[in-house]
């Protein structure tokens, strides 16, 4: 018998939140931990995140498509591709013949060291009035592990692998190795940012008697084992079968672009963290996680999406009239319920379902909001990551007092006095990550980023004092594709790899300046779509927004100047 175990280490790029399932009196979801109380990453999370990234890239290797990207599991008998062999059939029916179970051994990942895990709070933000949305009771807590936490990683392999099982595996540790790996929840809100290091792989023959007697008497395998060097290193044998697999589908991995940059202040910034603040002495102070200043992808991202709602909405009067912008509204409100303005589109999901007397009837893409789409909602995820954002440099304190003045005696106000702890200048590295990439989408991302730049946007608390402006700085885009067909208009194809995708490194002054104006072309596609879209009968809005059915007045489409 011959088996293989693997080990490496996890790193977390940013906080992680894997949740137990249970309550505390100090927060709403606690973390997993393992009977002895000890933080872990269980090896069922391990286990389902990468047999999804193998499920969705799968078909680009070549591979027969999983049942369960039709959605006809249990339907059609046993499934027979190479990830169900992988990683055992799901839902195999009643015949216990049929089907097999996992090849890969799966074991809780450990926490390496000691670290204090913390609580962030989460707040849903009106999108009318700037303020925590309170008709929607959307706050809560949760447990989070910080940034650069280290587990320990491994799994066992107690058959031998076909050629197509090990290319799968291969190509979905390299995606973890390069960065692009993601656990747990809010994952789309700055947390679950995972990277695998140090990863090594070793044979252990046990029908080799001296091999067997030490692997017995040891309770170490890795004694008993020799290092194989080369044996994780991905194949290149698959450039020709990726013509045969070329297809776009919602659950498909087929491309993404990756945007860091800086986002560098130009004045007080707070992101107001109460617990910091009473240990501080202070009624306001920075988010504080294991010592170090974090800016929360949620603010980050709750930021972008809602300026980005605005904009669709704001060009999509170009092209629609009073009569039938309920139909072609972009951009529903997330944290709007039936018979309010901009109706989300779970809302009207769950309305749908109703009448439909289904609960788990699937809803398509085409039903959603573009914003939706983009940004994700509650009943379908989001293909767009933000993380949380942490300082170059250790950043400047300032002590802010401040006053309120009483309207009529012009004097301080009685309980009114406060004070704050705020960063100043302070300079955060961000990325954002975006899977499947379109023109539309990156025409749309590159029109919020760019009022960003002109300082258009406010992020964190004081807006009104001036506080939370910013421009962005050194942004750095990476590009990677699985074959020619998914590269964003204007680029060209390069032969630099990583795993199963062609990438390369580009800046934003050097798409500006490439011929042709790259970023006007993504923009235009972006119109186009705005022009086009339509919502899907019984989901268009109930009620307009903000612009009180009068568009043509607010929003005319010709301006005598």
């Amino acid at each position: 018998m011959i088996k293989r175990i693997i080990i490496g280490k996890l790193k977390t790029l940013t906080g992680l939140h894997i949740g137990s399932g249970e309550v505390a009196e100090v927060t709403d979801a606690l973390v997993c931990r393992n009977i002895d109380g000890d933080l872990i990453i269980p090896g069922t999370s391990l286990a389902g995140a990468l047999r999804a990234l193998a499920t969705r890239l799968a078909p680009y290797l070549g591979c027969k498509r999983c049942i369960t990207l039709e959605g006809v599991v249990g339907l059609h008998g046993v499934c027979n591709c190479p990830v169900c062999s992988l990683f055992g059939v799901i839902n195999p029916g009643g015949n216990e013949n049929e089907g097999n179970s996992s090849k890969i051994w799966f074991y809780d990942a450990v926490l390496e060291g000691d670290i204090k895990t913390v609580i962030r709070d989460g707040v849903g933000i009106d999108r009318e009035t700037k303020t925590a949305s309170r008709a929607t009771r959307a706050k809560y807590d949760f447990e989070v592990v910080p940034k650069d936490t280290v587990f320990s990683f491994r799994f066992e392999l107690h058959d031998e692998l076909s050629k197509e099982e090990k290319e799968i595996l291969t190509f979905v540790l390299t995606e973890w190795q390069k960065g692009r790996g993601y656990l747990g929840g809010n994952k789309a809100r700055g947390l679950g940012n995972i990277e695998l290091t140090e990863l090594k792989a070793y044979r252990l023959n046990l029908s080799e008697q001296e091999n067997l007697m030490s692997f017995l008497q040891n309770d170490d395998l890795l004694a008993a084992a020799s290092e194989e060097d080369n044996w994780l290193i991905p194949g290149t044998g698959y450039n020709a079968k990726l013509d045969k697999a070329i297809e776009r589908g919602e659950y498909l991995y087929n491309s993404f672009v990756q945007l860091d940059f800086v986002l560098k202040f130009t004045g007080g910034f707070v992101v107001n963290d109460a617990l910091v603040g009473i240990q501080a002495g202070f009624d306001f102070s920075p988010r504080m996680e294991n010592g170090k200043f974090v800016f929360p992808g949620s603010s980050i991202r709750g930021v972008l999406r809602s300026h980005a709602e605005k904009i669709a909405r704001t060009i999509a009067t170009l092209y629609s009239t009073k009569d039938d912008f309920l139909n072609k509204c972009p951009a529903c409100n997330p944290l709007a319920d039936l018979n309010t303005p901009l109706t989300s589109c779970s809302s009207l999901f769950r309305e749908y379902k109703k009448k439909e007397k289904d609960k788990d009837k699937q809803i398509s893409e085409e039903k959603l909001c573009l914003a939706c789409r983009l940004f994700g909602s509650s009943g379908w995820g989001s293909r767009l990551y933000i993380s949380d954002g942490y300082p170059i440099n250790p950043p400047k304190i300032k002590i802010l007092d401040f006053l309120a003045i009483d309207r009529f005696t012009g004097g301080g106000k009685e309980g009114a006095k406060f004070d704050a702890l705020v960063l100043w200048q302070p300079a955060f590295r961000i990325r954002i990550f975006v899977e499947n990439v379109e023109n539309w989408s990156l025409g749309w991302l590159m029109l919020v980023l760019k009022d960003v730049k002109e300082g258009f946007l406010s992020f964190g608390g004081g807006e009104n004092k001036w506080f939370g402006k910013a421009m962005i700085k050194d942004v750095g885009i990476k590009v990677g594709v699985v074959a020619e067909e998914f590269l964003p208009s204007g680029l060209k194809m390069t032969d630099s790899k990583e795993g199963i995708f062609f990438t390369q490194k580009l800046t934003l002054d050097g798409l500006f300046k490439n011929a042709g104006h790259v970023v006007n072309r993504w923009i235009q596609d972006f119109h186009f779509v705005l022009t086009e879209f339509k919502r899907e009968e019984n989901f268009s809005l109930k009620t307009d927004t903000y612009f009180n059915n009068d568009l043509e007045k607010n929003y005319p489409k010709e301006v005598l100047l």
